[in-house]
């Protein structure tokens, strides 16, 4: 089949690369997968992989572009099937493209927003999210974030190291996230800059930033006074790396939540999870049937001071830090395999065009969804914060 696939732009975020990943893996199984987005920091790696690529405008952009332009992508190259990820190239190609040909949506987000439309076939990430969503009715499949064990795996942690100029002894610790507000990341990052600061009047610690993002200059601030503070570079901010390995590769701690955090399982690293209102948790064997159901995330806790606990206790040990590594590596090789991901989505595909719902259903379905679509867009102008940020624990994050 011709497949269209929509990320919702080619930046930074886990879902976007594993789009590219999935549709480059789609080839292997006689399908012809197209990408349609617009350009960004991931433009590189799409033209390197050798996918075609449509250049989209950004999918938020006022007026109907990108509807448009999508319909003649799907005339032009006799698309057979679309496949779009995240909320708003999913209502987009709902409404347009996606009423004369096969859609799915994939939401990778930790919710669904209510707005999207019943009758696509919808992907998600976590068992949790799956169950809710079957149990709202929807048609829901699981499709955990993928990770190419090839590609995401400890060969040489010194060359790693040395390529961002850090000292034997230091005790490596490695972020790979956007420097946004979303999901609280940029705060969990100063939290982190907070707490390595404390670590460094006793030990050799360095804490390796890897991201962009509308926080960059405040955590470059914060570095900077940590540094001059002790006199050595105990923060280091190397802003966004194409190539997320090395950073990963260099850590002997890894801190993260969603594909991140699986990621740097994959290099064998020991794992503290990110979350929202001073969440902080260290996989081990106590924790692991938790992420595995609701997601590498969480919400609640007590901040720096339970970073700090996970931080010092995993600094304490190198051989448990090598039994976590080791634990974890084999959790993501077991559940999260690329290849095994690849074939459950072909399979999905061919599901997906011939499982077509009746007219009834659809118009039922895109009416609810334009009426309460009307509603966070209303919100999103008018409303007030707390009705933003409601949306936003939907998983309507603007």
């Amino acid at each position: 089949m011709r497949i269209l696939i929509c990320p919702h732009q080619l930046g930074m975020v886990g879902s976007q690369l594993n789009a590219i990943e999935m549709a480059s893996a789609m080839r292997h199984y006689g399908h012809e997968p197209m990408i349609y987005s617009a350009p960004g920091v991931l433009t590189e790696l799409l033209r390197d992989s050798g996918l075609e690529w449509a250049e989209a405008p950004a999918p938020d952009a006022p007026g109907l572009g990108w509807s448009r332009r999508l319909e003649e992508i799907v005339r032009q190259h006799r698309i057979d099937l679309i496949h779009a990820y995240e909320w708003r190239p999913c209502l987009q190609a709902a409404f347009g493209a996606g009423r004369q040909i096969p859609l799915l949506m994939s939401v990778m987000s930790m919710d669904v927003p209510r707005f999207l439309p019943t009758h696509v076939p919808l992907v998600v990430g976590t068992p949790e999210l799956h169950q809710r969503m079957l149990d709202q009715g929807r048609r829901a499949h699981l499709l955990e974030p993928p990770v190419d064990m090839d590609r995401y795996r400890t060969t040489d942690i010194a060359a790693a190291r040395a390529r961002f100029g850090i000292p034997d002894g230091a005790l490596v610790i490695s972020i790979v996230s956007m420097l946004s507000t979303a999901l609280e990341k940029l705060q969990g990052v100063l939290e982190a800059i907070r707490v390595v600061d404390r670590m460094a009047a006793t030990r050799p610690v360095r804490l390796l930033i890897a991201g962009d993002g509308e926080g960059l200059q405040a955590v470059q601030r914060r570095a900077d006074a940590v540094n001059a503070h002790h006199g050595w570079t105990v923060v280091q901010p190397v802003g966004f790396q194409l190539d997320a390995a090395p950073a990963y590769e260099a850590a002997d701690i890894v801190l993260g939540m969603g594909s991140s955090a699986i990621k740097g399982l994959a290099h064998a690293k020991p794992l503290v999870v990110h979350g929202e209102a001073g969440f902080w948790r260290t996989l081990d064997e106590t924790t692991a049937a938790g992420f595995l159901h609701r997601g590498w995330y969480g919400r609640g806790g007590a901040g720096i001071r339970d970073l700090a606990g996970a931080l010092e206790s995993l600094a304490e040990s190198s051989a448990r830090r090598r039994q976590l590594g080791a634990f974890g590596r084999d959790l993501v090789a077991t559940r999260y395999d690329l290849d095994r991901a690849a074939e459950h989505l072909a399979a999905l595909y061919v599901d997906t065009a011939l499982g077509r719902s009746p007219r009834a259903a659809v118009a039922r379905s895109l009416a609810r969804s334009a009426a309460t679509s009307a509603r966070y867009f209303t919100s999103m102008r008018f409303g007030s914060v707390v009705d933003r940020e409601q949306w936003a624990r939907e998983g309507a994050i603007a």
